[in-house]
């Protein structure tokens, strides 16, 4: 698991670019450092260019970078092409013909289920505990706002950095909490991408899964959602009042009384 960071600042990028990395090391507290590649695998280097942040980690041996784009790539083409119709989580958290809900993501991690349940209709405030997942989030949150053709959909979304199993009750007005921890571990022969690979090394594992769930149940949320890999145990031993299953994963979902 990553525990230090430093900010990467090339002496031969524009005064513009040397001056905004100075700024956000500045604004982190974090060491400005001349090189790109991390020294080990604790270690990861934070990197700003063209207003998009990235952070260079070391995988197996090499520079790697892990970057948040809402609307690139494979996100970017699922977010094109949301509607209630194709989307399980639409189901899973409740949303009707005419009615949409306050989700509270408690564990935002790369923000795409809150994207996708926002660009649904639903106003969504994620929370996200980890000190470099959130400086991602944000940044990726704020390239998002200033693309027109998404305009109308970021304002639905907030980003809190919080940890969720104490400020549950901090939200106004939530009234479903959904929850995405990190998968259990894979066995080696099946690889999960270098993506979700560079990901886990931020996030580490989530040992307190099991507290989250057993919070959110007694907060004031009419809905409790987690998602979950297929055929992976059930969160604290607590049977759902319902599942919805897709190929790969599954919603347990808890109506609370």
């Amino acid at each position: 698991m990553i525990t230090e960071f430093k900010v990467y600042n090339n002496s031969e990028a524009t005064q513009q670019v040397q001056d905004s990395n100075k700024s956000l090391a500045e604004q982190l507290a974090l060491l400005l450092v001349s090189h790109q590649q991390p020294e080990n695998e604790q270690q990861a280097i934070f990197e700003l260019l063209e207003n998009k942040l990235s952070l260079n980690m070391l995988l197996d041996g090499k520079l790697s970078r892990l970057t948040l784009d809402f609307a690139d790539g494979e996100v970017g083409f699922r977010a094109a092409r949301v509607s209630k119709a194709n989307e399980l989580v639409s189901k899973a958290i409740g949303c009707k013909p005419y009615y949409r809900p306050k989700v509270l993501d408690a564990t935002a991690g790369m923000g795409r289920d809150s994207l996708i349940m926002a660009l649904l209709g639903c106003e969504v405030v994620m929370q996200e505990r980890n000190f470099a997942i959130f400086q991602l989030l944000q940044n990726a949150l704020q390239l998002f706002k200033s693309n027109l053709e998404f305009a109308e959909v970021s304002h639905r979304i907030t980003l809190q950095q919080k940890n969720s199993i104490e400020s549950f009750e901090q939200v106004e007005d939530i009234e479903v909490i959904y929850l995405d921890p990190m998968f259990p571990a894979r066995k080696k022969s099946a690889l999960v991408k270098k993506e979700m690979r560079l990901f886990k090394l931020l996030a580490g594992e989530d040992i307190d899964a099991d507290e989250l769930l057993d919070n959110a149940l007694k907060s004031s949320a009419k809905r409790v959602v987690v998602k979950r890999p297929k055929g992976a145990p059930l969160l604290s031993g607590k049977k759902p009042s319902h599942e919805i299953v897709a190929k790969k994963f599954r919603y347990d979902v808890y109506i609370i009384n």
